[in-house]
């Protein structure tokens, strides 16, 4: 005997006892025989027609009603509620014992035709964030449904079926996704089974829309639905942390980083600038493809983006790369914020750098290294043979500029360059791209240089030059970097301009000396330029923060001791060299000796009176006198000066 005959027999045996709601009582055990039957066309016969269109629309339905919990068992008409001349609400309890009780609430609503009380809904309460709720069995039942209906035309492969089933905007950011990549993200969505209740999908309604959380393909999968003309669509996707990802992970954000990925090489192989700025980064599109010949590189097309394509979503930025024969390509996107600073939203993704792999090779191309280096390059030696240091410093690194060109004064840029640079034109040898750093090796008359540039904020800069070199630094950046404080403390003292000494030395020495002589530079210190005029010899660390410049050799020249301070060299000591010392005799270091000049009584500065009237400053040498060990009559060095 079925669950349906049971119910006819308690029908027949109610009526002769003379119960009471006994319309409803017959009216609620149909239905729920039919359930228990798991009998979808009695079910059917229970219901109304909305209740049918709603929530039994799908052979699947009764599969899906399982995931209510709906208590079985004996009911018990407890209360009947006439909401209106044909509409009912009923409450009952459901179960053998009281212990095992649920109670139901039931509308039931009168059939025109037939004059039959059929359900035509269920009331069932569900927890919500701490707070419990009422919610109708049918539009759970048809939201369940949508999904697995979400869940089929997914699985068709059917490009039209997929995007019917989402939210007109969702849609649009799906259709412009390459049709293999789409195919791909359908597998990690759909039930692998086809089975959509099989994967316990568990639903929650707050007007209007609607989450449907289920165990997907890559763990456990969020659906966010709305409702668009009377149906429920697929909002988003997301994949959750505890998935194979290692954070929630957006579709339609997904989508977005995709279709504008496909956007910009599309628009990069028509050369068409105009989509190409709407899908590119601000700074990259200005700094480096607004002016570019878009010819000299083959990027892939949209449709490389495929099944083997793989999408890193970060929420700030993203990678997209494209798997090929030869080699990668990777495109970098960034999300922008809106221009308006009192705009606080954020703007969408756009590629903000490509990035070329060959596997040959072994070389990393950058998009921009590629279009600008070489501009660039020829913008800094243009600069040298200018001796323009606002270019210079223009074209260069925070790094070179800080460490170089913001020490360097325009007197001193025409001698510094010219230790290391001509003015013939310099002819490229080769490129070398590694991601963020490219170096350009050109040949400049009869030397070769190697110009290494680096990426820094969205640009490609100059940040050092290497040449060949003996006893010298290979980057010309340290070099320069350690001679700016050599020649500028030697320029300023043969001008006799003691502020600009004191910037090029030491605290010490300024302690010592120079703040001790205010603007009367000892008159001995105008023959120390002789000695730091031969050419750099060599150069070496001596200890920590310490190193050590030779300007010509023993027979001639100095060696300069500087020490690094505030995040610079300084000039802390000269030795003074002309020649082999005698037996006997000591090396002539000018801080000693100058320091020992100005402790003379008479060569101390007088202290200024209150009743002194303002006088214009003059110059006026200490005495002169030969530093010890070191003839007066200094002889002319390598260089005749």
């Amino acid at each position: 005997m079925t669950r349906r005959d049971t119910v006819w027999l308690a029908v027949v045996l109610v009526t002769a006892g003379g119960c009471s709601h006994l319309v409803e009582t017959r009216s609620v055990n149909r239905f729920t025989g039919a359930f228990e039957d798991r009998d979808i066309a009695a079910l059917r016969e229970a219901t109304t027609s909305e209740f049918q269109q709603k929530a039994l629309r799908d052979k699947t339905a009764v599969e899906a009603m399982g995931l209510l919990e709906l208590p079985e068992g004996k009911v018990k008409v407890a209360e009947v509620e006439e909401i209106a001349p044909d509409r009912r609400r009923v409450k009952v309890e459901i179960g053998s014992t009281n212990a095992a009780k649920k109670k139901l609430t039931f509308e039931l609503s009168r059939d025109g035709e037939s004059g039959a009380w059929l359900v035509d809904d269920l009331l069932l309460k569900q927890s919500r964030r701490g707070t419990t709720v009422t919610r109708s069995a049918t539009d759970l039942m048809d939201l369940l449904l949508s999904v697995h209906e979400f869940q089929r035309d997914w699985q068709s492969g059917d490009r039209k079926k997929l995007l019917g089933s989402t939210s007109e905007e969702f849609s649009k950011k799906l259709a412009e996704i390459p049709a293999s990549y789409l195919v791909k993200l359908a597998t990690r969505v759909v039930v692998s089974d086809g089975r959509t209740f099989s994967s316990r999908p568990r639903a929650s309604l707050d007007k209007g829309t609607a989450q449907v959380r289920y165990n997907g393909p890559e763990g456990e999968t969020v659906l966010a639905l709305i409702q668009e003309s009377k149906r429920w669509r697929v909002d988003d996707i997301v994949f959750s942390a505890n998935s194979t990802s290692r954070q929630p992970e957006s579709v339609r954000l997904l989508a977005s980083v995709v279709s504008r990925a496909a956007g910009f090489l599309d628009a990069f192989n028509r050369a068409d600038r105009k989509s190409l700025q709407a899908n590119a980064s601000t700074s990259f599109y200005k700094n480096c493809l607004a002016r570019a010949d878009l010819n000299e590189v083959q990027l892939p097309g949209s449709t490389a983006i495929d099944g083997t394509t793989d999408v890193r979503l970060q929420k700030t930025f993203s990678d997209i790369v494209i798997k090929q024969s030869e080699g990668l390509v990777r495109l970098s996107l960034e999300r922008e914020p809106a221009s308006d600073p009192k705009d606080t939203s954020v703007r969408g993704f756009r590629v903000a750098e490509v990035t070329m792999v060959d596997f040959g090779t072994q070389q990393e191309r950058r998009l921009s290294a590629v279009f600008t280096a070489h501009a660039r390059m020829r913008l800094f030696l243009a600069a040298v043979r200018q001796n323009d240091l606002p270019a210079l410093r223009h074209n260069s690194s925070s790094d070179f500029n800080n460490r170089v060109w913001k020490q360097v004064t325009p007197v001193l840029l025409p001698e510094i360059l010219g230790l290391a640079f001509s003015d013939a034109e310099a002819d490229v040898l080769g490129t070398v791209f590694q991601g963020a750093v490219t170096e350009i090796t050109v040949s400049q008359g009869s030397q070769a240089l190697t110009c290494v540039l680096r990426e820094q904020n969205g640009s490609l800069l100059v940040d050092d030059i290497y040449v060949p070199s003996t006893g010298l630094p290979g980057s010309l950046k340290q070099q320069f970097e350690r001679l700016v404080p050599v020649l500028g403390f030697r320029q300023a003292i043969v001008a006799g301009d003691t502020a600009a000494v004191a910037r090029f030395s030491s605290s010490e020495f300024n302690r010592l000396v120079w703040s001790q002589v205010g603007d009367r530079p000892p008159a001995r210190a105008a023959h120390v330029g002789r000695f730091l005029a031969p050419k750099v010899s060599r150069i070496r660390v001596t200890d920590k923060d310490r190193e050590e410049v030779l300007l010509g050799d023993r027979r001639f020249g100095a060696r300069v001791l500087l020490v690094a301070e505030s995040q610079r060299f300084r000039v802390d000591d000269i030795e003074l060299l002309a020649g082999e010392p005698a037996t006997g005799d000591r090396p002539t270091w000018l801080k000693q000796a100058l320091r020992l000049d100005v402790a003379r009584p008479q060569n101390r500065r007088p202290a200024a009176r209150a009743t002194d009237l303002p006088k214009a400053a003059k110059k006026t040498p200490l005495p002169d006198a030969p530093f010890p060990g070191v003839s007066p009559a200094v002889p002319a060095g390598p260089n005749g000066r």
